[in-house]
């Protein structure tokens, strides 16, 4: 597998070199897993550290359902993100196989999961009856939602797939760690263009208004959804490896770095930023950066969650956790809603970051939170 390391300095591409031999090994992913949260109708789904599924009430954190009830998944992780459609929850796991369960009791909703060639890291998208999801063993899927059939063979890529999938106007956005963003028809599974993005591709790609942006390594780029040419001048190129799935509120792109913990915000028609500087976290950003009501919320390798202006990039506030956070946030009727690798399961108010509820993982039980540090 191929790195571009371009033109960088060289403290720059030991990092990098040293982020790929970690991450990406023997081809793989490391067994521990950072799934996100699915908030649907005052529900929350999401994948645990503890090798399970949890559905629970964002209310005040009781727990509805997990799966399995009696054992956790093996080996335990869980990387993809649940996808909630028709009171069905789909999502991938490492233990080779795609599931899909029940919204309402947990319970697996085809005869058996779906068995994949490698662990499922990227998360799925549905629509139209048919779920979509990439895999390790180089491969984009479509599924039959209702039975778990293929409805069309899996596409082959270069690379292992473990950026989201992205679904939009009937084309699904597929990237790989072998550098490219595919362009699939979704009915048919054929290939409508690629770009070679000059690097590993690890992050979801973002779609509006007929634009698609994805972020190779260090640059991010603004591509035509129909043609796959680029839209900008030229890339941005961030300060290191974009891992930060792009998000887009209000015409304005958000993302964070991988090894310098920075937080951009650009103009999406130009590229151009919109703050004055990138705001600092204290450590690397795997997290998307979430927008709601003004608010922008991630996580952080330094333990902690992030609360900062989304119009200017100004601290607003931290909540520390007890490990790191690589998961991204969801946020629903103003909380944020974020898993740590501490396996607690926080809810905290969005304007203050105080704690609504926690959840541990490991029992299924609430607990207390205890002060933060001074």
């Amino acid at each position: 597998m191929l790195i571009s390391l371009r033109a960088r300095p060289a403290s720059a591409v030991v990092a990098l070199l040293a982020a790929a031999f970690l991450l990406v090994g023997c081809g793989s992913v490391p067994p521990t897993g950072w799934a996100g949260a699915r908030v649907v109708d005052q529900v929350i789904y999401f994948g645990s550290e503890t090798g399970r599924v949890f559905a629970i009430n964002a209310a005040d954190g009781a727990v509805k359902w997990q799966f399995p009830a009696d054992k956790p998944l093996s080996p335990t992780s869980l990387y993809s993100t649940p996808f909630v459609a028709d009171n069905v929850v789909y999502f991938g796991a490492y233990d080779r196989n795609f599931y899909a369960l029940d919204a309402a009791t947990g319970t697996s909703k085809w005869p058996q999961p779906f068995a994949v060639g490698e662990p499922v890291v990227s998360s799925p998208a549905v629509s139209g009856g048919v779920v979509y999801f990439g895999a390790n063993d180089k491969k984009v899927y479509a599924l039959d939602a209702a039975s778990g059939a293929k409805k069309w063979e899996p596409f082959l890529t270069g690379g292992e797939v473990w950026a989201d999938l992205t679904l939009a106007d009937g084309v699904l956005y597929a990237a790989s760690l072998d550098h490219k963003l595919y362009a699939l028809d979704a009915a048919i599974g054929t290939k409508k263009w690629d770009f070679d993005a000059g690097g590993m591709i690890a992050a979801k790609p973002a779609v509006a208004n007929g634009v698609v942006y994805v972020a190779g390594l260090s640059n991010v780029y603004a591509l035509d959804a129909a043609t796959g040419k680029p839209k900008w001048d030229q890339p941005f190129q961030a300060s290191s490896w974009v891992w930060s799935n792009p998000t887009l509120a209000n015409g304005i792109l958000y993302f964070g770095t991988l090894n310098t913990g920075d937080v951009y915000a650009l103009d999406a028609a130009t590229g151009k930023p919109k703050w004055n500087a990138p705001f600092k976290a204290g450590g690397p950003v795997r997290s998307a950066v979430v927008v709601d009501n003004g608010m922008a919320y991630f996580g952080s390798d330094d333990f902690k969650v992030y609360a900062i202006d989304a119009a200017t990039g100004a601290g607003k506030w931290t909540y520390p956790t007890g490990n790191r956070i690589i998961a991204s946030p969801a946020v629903a009727n103003g909380v944020v809603f974020v898993p740590s690798f501490d396996r607690v399961f926080y809810a905290l108010d969005g304007a203050d970051g105080k704690v609504k509820w926690m959840l541990d993982t490991n029992s299924g039980k609430l607990v207390t939170p205890t002060p933060p540090p001074k």
